[in-house]
């Protein structure tokens, strides 16, 4: 059994098929510490099961910038997981044909578009939404 210490301050076990899959739910669920059983047991904070899932590159959840590079396709596969989103799911939320959301979790050399990411990132919880207006940004 697991347990995450929400930022609440509270407590929730949680049933997860093994250590991977309570990493993401501890993501999806922002989480502060994940409780791991064993012996002795031993708790992670966010920032280590960011790392422990290798979605803790510098820049990978920031706002757009010229100099952004997009996710490998093994941070866009494991991105899926902690949304627990299918290809056909994640296509629906985004716009896109779900042939092409394989395509850029399959290729590592695909070109996904920053939009994309970032609408997938926010709707994971691994990102947040911008808090400015249109306004701000045309002036």
């Amino acid at each position: 059994m697991f347990v995450l210490l929400l930022r609440d301050g509270s407590r929730t076990e949680i049933e997860a098929p093994d250590f991977w899959e309570a990493m993401r739910v501890a993501l999806r669920l922002d989480a502060a510490q994940l409780q791991v059983p064993g012996d002795p047991p031993r708790s992670m904070t966010a920032d280590q099961v960011r790392h422990e899932l290798a979605l803790d590159r510098p820049g990978l959840f920031d706002p757009y910038a010229p100099d952004w590079s997009p996710p490998t396709a093994a941070e866009f596969r494991e991105l899926l997981r902690v949304a627990d989103l299918s290809a056909s799911k994640a296509g629906m939320l985004v716009g896109v044909d779900s042939r092409k959301i394989r395509k850029w979790a399959g290729d590592e050399k695909a070109d996904m578009p920053y939009a994309v990411w970032r609408l997938l990132s926010i709707y994971a919880g691994l990102a947040e939404a911008p808090s400015y207006s249109v306004n701000e940004i045309t002036k």
